[in-house]
């Protein structure tokens, strides 16, 4: 995959999305979910897995509530975000348009149409 550096985007907490990016879970590092689970963030029901992705990572899941990940807040944002516990794959999700694509395609990128790419 080729990186397109994201030059701006609009704010996860703010834009009208009503999250579907969220909707499927996140995949989290074995790091990141002690992390959060030994901070009393969370729990291991919390979490799926472990699975090994197509690379052979060893990669665990956030699980699923009413609204999508068990981390999304009653009425809007991810409780993790807001207290420094973000997953590196929130940051970094979609990585390239060919990820753009994907996303749109399971509806999961409503914001894509705002997002200023590099080259």
């Amino acid at each position: 995959m080729t990186s397109l550096p994201i030059l701006e985007q609009p704010d996860c907490r703010t834009f009208p999305c009503q999250q579907e990016c969220c909707s499927a879970g996140v995949d989290v590092w074995p790091e990141e979910r002690q992390r959060i689970i030994d901070a009393g963030h969370g729990r291991a029901e919390d979490f799926t897995g472990p699975e090994r992705d197509e690379e052979g990572d060893l990669l665990y899941r956030t699980a699923l509530g009413p609204r999508g990940c068990v981390f999304l807040e009653p009425t809007r944002g991810c409780r993790l975000h807001t207290i420094d516990f973000k997953p590196e794959v929130c940051s970094e999700v979609p990585r390239d348009m060919e990820e753009v694509n994907e996303l749109r395609e399971y509806g999961m990128l409503p914001c894509h149409a705002h997002w200023k790419w590099g080259t």
